[in-house]
Protein backbone atom coordinates (compact mmCIF):
# COMPACT_ATOMS: atom_id res chain seq x y z
CA UNK A 1 0.00 0.00 0.00
CA UNK A 2 1.50 3.07 -1.20
CA UNK A 3 1.98 6.27 1.78
CA UNK A 4 2.43 9.79 1.22
CA UNK A 5 2.98 12.54 3.71
CA UNK A 6 1.42 16.02 3.27
CA UNK A 7 2.38 19.00 5.86
CA UNK A 8 -0.48 20.22 8.29
CA UNK A 9 0.52 23.78 6.81
CA UNK A 10 -0.14 22.61 2.64
CA UNK A 11 -2.71 21.09 3.80
CA UNK A 12 -5.24 24.14 2.96
CA UNK A 13 -3.37 24.68 0.05
CA UNK A 14 -4.35 21.09 -1.42
CA UNK A 15 -7.93 22.11 -0.91
CA UNK A 16 -7.72 25.09 -2.52
CA UNK A 17 -5.98 23.19 -5.32
CA UNK A 18 -8.98 20.71 -5.50
CA UNK A 19 -11.49 23.41 -5.95
CA UNK A 20 -10.44 24.58 -8.98
CA UNK A 21 -11.33 21.32 -10.47
CA UNK A 22 -13.44 19.44 -8.11
CA UNK A 23 -16.28 19.76 -6.63
CA UNK A 24 -15.57 20.01 -2.81
CA UNK A 25 -17.91 18.26 0.11
CA UNK A 26 -16.38 18.75 3.85
CA UNK A 27 -17.79 19.06 7.24
CA UNK A 28 -19.44 22.62 7.36
CA UNK A 29 -20.14 22.77 11.20
CA UNK A 30 -21.19 20.52 14.01
CA UNK A 31 -24.47 19.87 12.07
CA UNK A 32 -23.76 18.66 8.64
CA UNK A 33 -21.56 18.26 5.31
CA UNK A 34 -22.17 20.48 2.57
CA UNK A 35 -20.27 22.18 -0.42
CA UNK A 36 -17.82 24.72 0.30
CA UNK A 37 -15.60 27.17 -1.79
CA UNK A 38 -12.91 28.08 0.22
CA UNK A 39 -10.58 26.43 2.67
CA UNK A 40 -11.68 27.94 5.54
CA UNK A 41 -15.04 26.93 5.22
CA UNK A 42 -13.89 23.45 6.63
CA UNK A 43 -15.13 22.70 10.07
CA UNK A 44 -12.06 21.58 12.15
CA UNK A 45 -14.15 19.66 15.05
CA UNK A 46 -12.91 16.58 16.39
CA UNK A 47 -16.16 15.15 15.80
CA UNK A 48 -17.99 14.33 12.91
CA UNK A 49 -21.15 16.26 11.52
CA UNK A 50 -24.90 15.35 13.42
CA UNK A 51 -26.09 14.91 9.93
CA UNK A 52 -24.28 11.68 7.94
CA UNK A 53 -22.90 11.91 4.79
CA UNK A 54 -25.43 9.74 2.85
CA UNK A 55 -27.49 12.47 1.73
CA UNK A 56 -24.93 13.42 -1.03
CA UNK A 57 -25.64 10.00 -2.62
CA UNK A 58 -29.26 9.44 -1.37
CA UNK A 59 -30.62 12.55 -0.72
CA UNK A 60 -33.58 13.04 1.54
CA UNK A 61 -35.88 14.20 -1.85
CA UNK A 62 -34.91 12.95 -5.39
CA UNK A 63 -36.35 13.22 -8.69
CA UNK A 64 -36.56 9.85 -10.58
CA UNK A 65 -37.64 11.66 -13.58
CA UNK A 66 -40.57 14.04 -14.59
CA UNK A 67 -43.32 13.42 -16.80
CA UNK A 68 -45.85 15.35 -18.95
CA UNK A 69 -48.75 13.89 -20.70
CA UNK A 70 -50.40 15.29 -23.68
CA UNK A 71 -53.26 13.56 -25.11
CA UNK A 72 -51.68 9.82 -26.04
CA UNK A 73 -48.13 11.07 -25.97
CA UNK A 74 -45.78 10.80 -22.82
CA UNK A 75 -42.61 12.64 -22.25
CA UNK A 76 -40.25 11.83 -19.88
CA UNK A 77 -37.43 13.89 -18.01
CA UNK A 78 -34.07 12.26 -17.03
CA UNK A 79 -32.83 13.93 -13.55
CA UNK A 80 -29.88 16.46 -14.52
CA UNK A 81 -26.25 14.81 -13.87
CA UNK A 82 -23.67 16.39 -11.55
CA UNK A 83 -22.55 19.15 -12.59
CA UNK A 84 -18.44 18.20 -11.90
CA UNK A 85 -16.21 15.47 -10.04
CA UNK A 86 -16.95 15.75 -6.17
CA UNK A 87 -13.97 15.11 -3.39
CA UNK A 88 -15.79 14.92 -0.46
CA UNK A 89 -13.78 14.87 3.22
CA UNK A 90 -15.46 12.73 5.94
CA UNK A 91 -14.73 10.66 8.96
CA UNK A 92 -14.27 6.47 8.68
CA UNK A 93 -17.72 5.63 10.19
CA UNK A 94 -19.30 7.61 7.17
CA UNK A 95 -17.05 6.05 4.78
CA UNK A 96 -17.42 2.97 5.85
CA UNK A 97 -20.92 3.47 5.51
CA UNK A 98 -21.06 4.20 2.01
CA UNK A 99 -19.47 0.63 1.41
CA UNK A 100 -23.13 -0.83 2.99
CA UNK A 101 -25.33 0.90 0.52
CA UNK A 102 -23.05 0.11 -2.42
CA UNK A 103 -24.25 -3.38 -1.49
CA UNK A 104 -28.20 -2.58 -1.45
CA UNK A 105 -27.80 0.03 -4.69
CA UNK A 106 -25.86 -2.32 -6.55
CA UNK A 107 -27.35 -5.91 -5.60
CA UNK A 108 -30.40 -7.58 -7.95
CA UNK A 109 -31.07 -3.63 -9.37
CA UNK A 110 -27.89 -1.51 -10.14
CA UNK A 111 -29.35 1.98 -9.33
CA UNK A 112 -28.26 4.35 -11.78
CA UNK A 113 -28.58 7.60 -9.88
CA UNK A 114 -26.50 6.55 -6.88
CA UNK A 115 -23.88 4.39 -9.04
CA UNK A 116 -23.24 8.12 -10.78
CA UNK A 117 -22.69 9.68 -7.37
CA UNK A 118 -20.55 6.89 -6.14
CA UNK A 119 -18.53 6.60 -9.38
CA UNK A 120 -17.77 10.92 -9.61
CA UNK A 121 -17.17 10.92 -6.37
CA UNK A 122 -13.57 10.35 -4.21
CA UNK A 123 -13.67 10.30 -0.59
CA UNK A 124 -11.04 11.19 1.87
CA UNK A 125 -11.26 9.67 5.00
CA UNK A 126 -9.72 11.72 8.11
CA UNK A 127 -8.73 9.75 11.36
CA UNK A 128 -10.72 10.76 14.58
CA UNK A 129 -7.85 11.65 16.76
CA UNK A 130 -10.85 12.49 19.19
CA UNK A 131 -13.34 9.74 18.85
CA UNK A 132 -16.85 10.04 20.83
CA UNK A 133 -17.88 8.95 23.93
CA UNK A 134 -20.78 7.51 21.84
CA UNK A 135 -18.66 5.91 19.18
CA UNK A 136 -18.76 2.22 19.58
CA UNK A 137 -17.18 1.60 15.86
CA UNK A 138 -14.48 -1.37 17.13
CA UNK A 139 -17.37 -3.18 18.09
CA UNK A 140 -18.86 -3.29 14.65
CA UNK A 141 -15.37 -4.49 12.97
CA UNK A 142 -14.57 -0.57 12.40
CA UNK A 143 -11.90 2.01 13.48
CA UNK A 144 -11.11 5.47 14.60
CA UNK A 145 -8.93 5.24 11.12
CA UNK A 146 -10.72 2.77 9.63
CA UNK A 147 -9.88 2.32 5.39
CA UNK A 148 -13.43 0.90 4.27
CA UNK A 149 -15.09 2.95 2.00
CA UNK A 150 -11.92 5.34 1.57
CA UNK A 151 -9.72 6.40 -1.66
CA UNK A 152 -7.50 8.32 0.80
CA UNK A 153 -6.90 7.89 4.39
CA UNK A 154 -5.30 11.29 5.80
CA UNK A 155 -4.04 10.59 9.81
CA UNK A 156 -2.81 12.98 11.54
CA UNK A 157 1.04 12.97 13.32
CA UNK A 158 2.55 16.12 14.77
CA UNK A 159 3.59 18.28 11.97
CA UNK A 160 1.77 16.12 8.90
CA UNK A 161 -0.38 14.12 8.15
CA UNK A 162 0.26 10.39 7.00
CA UNK A 163 -1.56 9.46 3.21
CA UNK A 164 -2.56 6.30 2.64
CA UNK A 165 -3.37 5.64 -1.10
CA UNK A 166 -6.02 3.11 -1.64
CA UNK A 167 -7.46 2.89 -5.14
CA UNK A 168 -7.27 4.54 -8.27
CA UNK A 169 -9.22 7.81 -7.94
CA UNK A 170 -7.15 8.22 -4.34
CA UNK A 171 -3.79 8.00 -6.39
CA UNK A 172 -5.46 10.63 -9.00
CA UNK A 173 -6.13 12.91 -6.17
CA UNK A 174 -2.33 12.71 -5.62
CA UNK A 175 -1.04 12.90 -8.73
CA UNK A 176 -3.10 16.08 -9.13
CA UNK A 177 -1.35 18.16 -6.58
CA UNK A 178 1.73 16.07 -6.43
CA UNK A 179 4.04 18.63 -5.83
CA UNK A 180 2.49 18.99 -2.26
CA UNK A 181 2.81 15.34 -1.00
CA UNK A 182 6.25 13.72 -0.20
CA UNK A 183 6.95 9.96 0.42
CA UNK A 184 6.50 8.26 3.60
CA UNK A 185 9.33 7.32 5.74
CA UNK A 186 9.14 3.50 8.23
CA UNK A 187 9.43 6.12 10.97
CA UNK A 188 6.10 7.75 10.03
CA UNK A 189 4.39 4.49 9.35
CA UNK A 190 5.52 3.09 12.62
CA UNK A 191 4.55 5.97 13.84
CA UNK A 192 0.74 6.27 12.09
CA UNK A 193 0.55 2.57 13.21
CA UNK A 194 0.86 3.00 17.25
CA UNK A 195 -1.49 6.36 16.86
CA UNK A 196 -4.21 4.15 15.56
CA UNK A 197 -3.70 1.90 18.56
CA UNK A 198 -3.55 4.76 20.69
CA UNK A 199 -7.21 6.16 19.15
CA UNK A 200 -8.47 2.82 19.53
CA UNK A 201 -8.28 2.68 23.23
CA UNK A 202 -9.93 5.91 23.13
CA UNK A 203 -13.31 3.98 22.33
CA UNK A 204 -14.84 4.02 25.47
CA UNK A 205 -17.89 2.22 24.05
CA UNK A 206 -18.26 -1.67 23.42
CA UNK A 207 -20.53 -4.34 22.94
CA UNK A 208 -19.89 -7.56 21.97
CA UNK A 209 -21.99 -8.69 18.52
CA UNK A 210 -20.34 -12.11 18.06
CA UNK A 211 -23.30 -14.63 17.65
CA UNK A 212 -25.75 -11.76 17.81
CA UNK A 213 -27.85 -12.71 14.81
CA UNK A 214 -28.43 -16.01 16.21
CA UNK A 215 -29.24 -14.79 19.85
CA UNK A 216 -32.18 -12.43 18.34
CA UNK A 217 -35.57 -13.74 18.65
CA UNK A 218 -38.63 -12.52 16.73
CA UNK A 219 -40.81 -13.66 19.29
CA UNK A 220 -39.03 -12.64 22.16
CA UNK A 221 -41.08 -10.59 25.20
CA UNK A 222 -37.77 -8.36 25.55
CA UNK A 223 -38.70 -6.53 22.47
CA UNK A 224 -41.61 -4.49 25.05
CA UNK A 225 -39.62 -4.04 27.93
CA UNK A 226 -37.06 -2.55 25.65
CA UNK A 227 -38.87 -0.17 24.02
CA UNK A 228 -41.41 1.42 26.15
CA UNK A 229 -40.02 4.61 25.59
CA UNK A 230 -39.45 4.94 22.24
CA UNK A 231 -41.82 7.39 20.48
CA UNK A 232 -41.47 6.52 16.97
CA UNK A 233 -39.63 9.97 16.06
CA UNK A 234 -37.54 8.27 13.52
CA UNK A 235 -34.23 10.37 14.42
CA UNK A 236 -32.18 7.05 14.80
CA UNK A 237 -32.97 6.19 11.23
CA UNK A 238 -32.53 9.47 9.03
CA UNK A 239 -29.56 10.11 11.16
CA UNK A 240 -28.26 6.68 10.94
CA UNK A 241 -25.43 6.53 7.75
CA UNK A 242 -26.73 3.18 6.80
CA UNK A 243 -30.43 3.05 6.84
CA UNK A 244 -31.68 3.15 3.49
CA UNK A 245 -35.32 2.43 3.73
CA UNK A 246 -37.52 5.06 0.91
CA UNK A 247 -40.96 5.80 -0.32
CA UNK A 248 -41.49 6.81 -3.80
CA UNK A 249 -44.07 9.10 -5.03
CA UNK A 250 -45.82 10.73 -7.98
CA UNK A 251 -45.63 14.85 -7.15
CA UNK A 252 -47.97 16.88 -9.30
CA UNK A 253 -51.53 15.99 -11.53
CA UNK A 254 -52.21 13.61 -14.20
CA UNK A 255 -51.09 15.66 -16.61
CA UNK A 256 -47.75 16.85 -15.16
CA UNK A 257 -45.25 16.38 -12.06
CA UNK A 258 -42.66 14.06 -10.96
CA UNK A 259 -41.67 10.65 -9.99
CA UNK A 260 -39.40 11.20 -6.77
CA UNK A 261 -37.68 9.19 -4.41
CA UNK A 262 -38.13 10.40 -0.78
CA UNK A 263 -36.60 8.51 3.00
CA UNK A 264 -38.37 6.35 5.09
CA UNK A 265 -38.18 4.98 8.06
CA UNK A 266 -38.92 1.48 9.83
CA UNK A 267 -40.05 3.66 12.91
CA UNK A 268 -43.24 5.17 11.15
CA UNK A 269 -46.41 3.81 11.66
CA UNK A 270 -47.41 3.93 7.72
CA UNK A 271 -44.21 1.76 6.93
CA UNK A 272 -45.22 -1.32 5.44
CA UNK A 273 -49.29 -0.47 6.29
CA UNK A 274 -50.94 -2.26 3.45
CA UNK A 275 -54.77 -1.36 2.91
CA UNK A 276 -56.20 -4.25 4.91
CA UNK A 277 -53.23 -4.26 7.27
CA UNK A 278 -50.43 -2.94 9.67
CA UNK A 279 -47.81 -6.09 10.41
CA UNK A 280 -45.84 -3.77 12.86
CA UNK A 281 -48.86 -1.85 14.58
CA UNK A 282 -46.99 -1.28 18.19
CA UNK A 283 -43.28 0.70 18.80
CA UNK A 284 -41.62 -2.58 20.36
CA UNK A 285 -42.96 -4.11 16.45
CA UNK A 286 -41.22 -1.26 14.84
CA UNK A 287 -38.08 -1.11 16.99
CA UNK A 288 -37.57 -5.22 17.00
CA UNK A 289 -37.45 -4.08 12.80
CA UNK A 290 -34.58 -1.70 12.63
CA UNK A 291 -32.61 -4.24 15.63
CA UNK A 292 -33.26 -7.52 13.32
CA UNK A 293 -32.45 -5.72 9.81
CA UNK A 294 -29.42 -4.25 11.24
CA UNK A 295 -28.37 -7.16 13.20
CA UNK A 296 -29.89 -10.57 11.51
CA UNK A 297 -31.64 -9.63 8.28
CA UNK A 298 -28.75 -7.68 6.35
CA UNK A 299 -25.89 -9.70 7.51
CA UNK A 300 -27.68 -13.17 6.34
CA UNK A 301 -27.66 -11.50 2.76
CA UNK A 302 -24.56 -9.45 2.83
CA UNK A 303 -21.77 -10.73 5.62
CA UNK A 304 -21.41 -7.65 7.68
CA UNK A 305 -23.49 -5.56 10.15
CA UNK A 306 -25.85 -2.86 9.21
CA UNK A 307 -24.17 -0.57 11.38
CA UNK A 308 -20.66 1.63 11.46
CA UNK A 309 -20.61 2.25 15.32
CA UNK A 310 -21.18 6.21 15.04
CA UNK A 311 -23.05 6.41 18.10
CA UNK A 312 -25.74 8.98 16.42
CA UNK A 313 -28.63 7.38 17.61
CA UNK A 314 -27.47 7.47 20.74
CA UNK A 315 -26.31 10.72 20.47
CA UNK A 316 -29.93 12.22 19.36
CA UNK A 317 -32.56 10.15 20.82
CA UNK A 318 -35.11 12.13 22.27
CA UNK A 319 -35.74 9.05 25.31
CA UNK A 320 -32.20 7.71 25.70
CA UNK A 321 -32.59 4.97 23.97
CA UNK A 322 -28.98 3.48 23.85
CA UNK A 323 -28.59 0.82 21.20
CA UNK A 324 -25.93 -1.11 22.74
CA UNK A 325 -27.55 -1.26 25.92
CA UNK A 326 -30.47 -2.74 23.78
CA UNK A 327 -28.14 -5.17 22.54
CA UNK A 328 -26.55 -6.02 25.27
CA UNK A 329 -30.10 -7.31 27.04
CA UNK A 330 -30.93 -9.28 24.06
CA UNK A 331 -27.76 -11.39 24.29
CA UNK A 332 -28.31 -11.78 28.12
CA UNK A 333 -32.21 -12.37 28.04
CA UNK A 334 -31.37 -14.98 25.28
CA UNK A 335 -28.96 -16.15 27.94
CA UNK A 336 -31.38 -16.71 30.64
Amino acid sequence: MEAKTLRRDRFSLWIAELLRDYEVIAPRDELAYGRIEAPEEIWRGSDKPHRPLKEFFFPQRETLFGYQVDGAKVTLDQPPHLEADRVVLTRPCDAAALTILDKVFFWDYQDALYREKRERTTIVSIACEQPCETCFCTSVGGSPADIEGADLMLAPLEESFHVQVLSDKGKALIEHSEALFGASTEKENQQRALLEDAWRQRIGREVDIQNLAEKLDFDSPIWEALTEQCIDCCICTFLCPTCHCFDIQDEGDPLEGERVRLWDSCATRLFTKTAVHQPRATHASRYRQRIMHKFQYYPKNFGRTLCVGCGRCIDYCPMGIDITAVLQAVKEYAHG
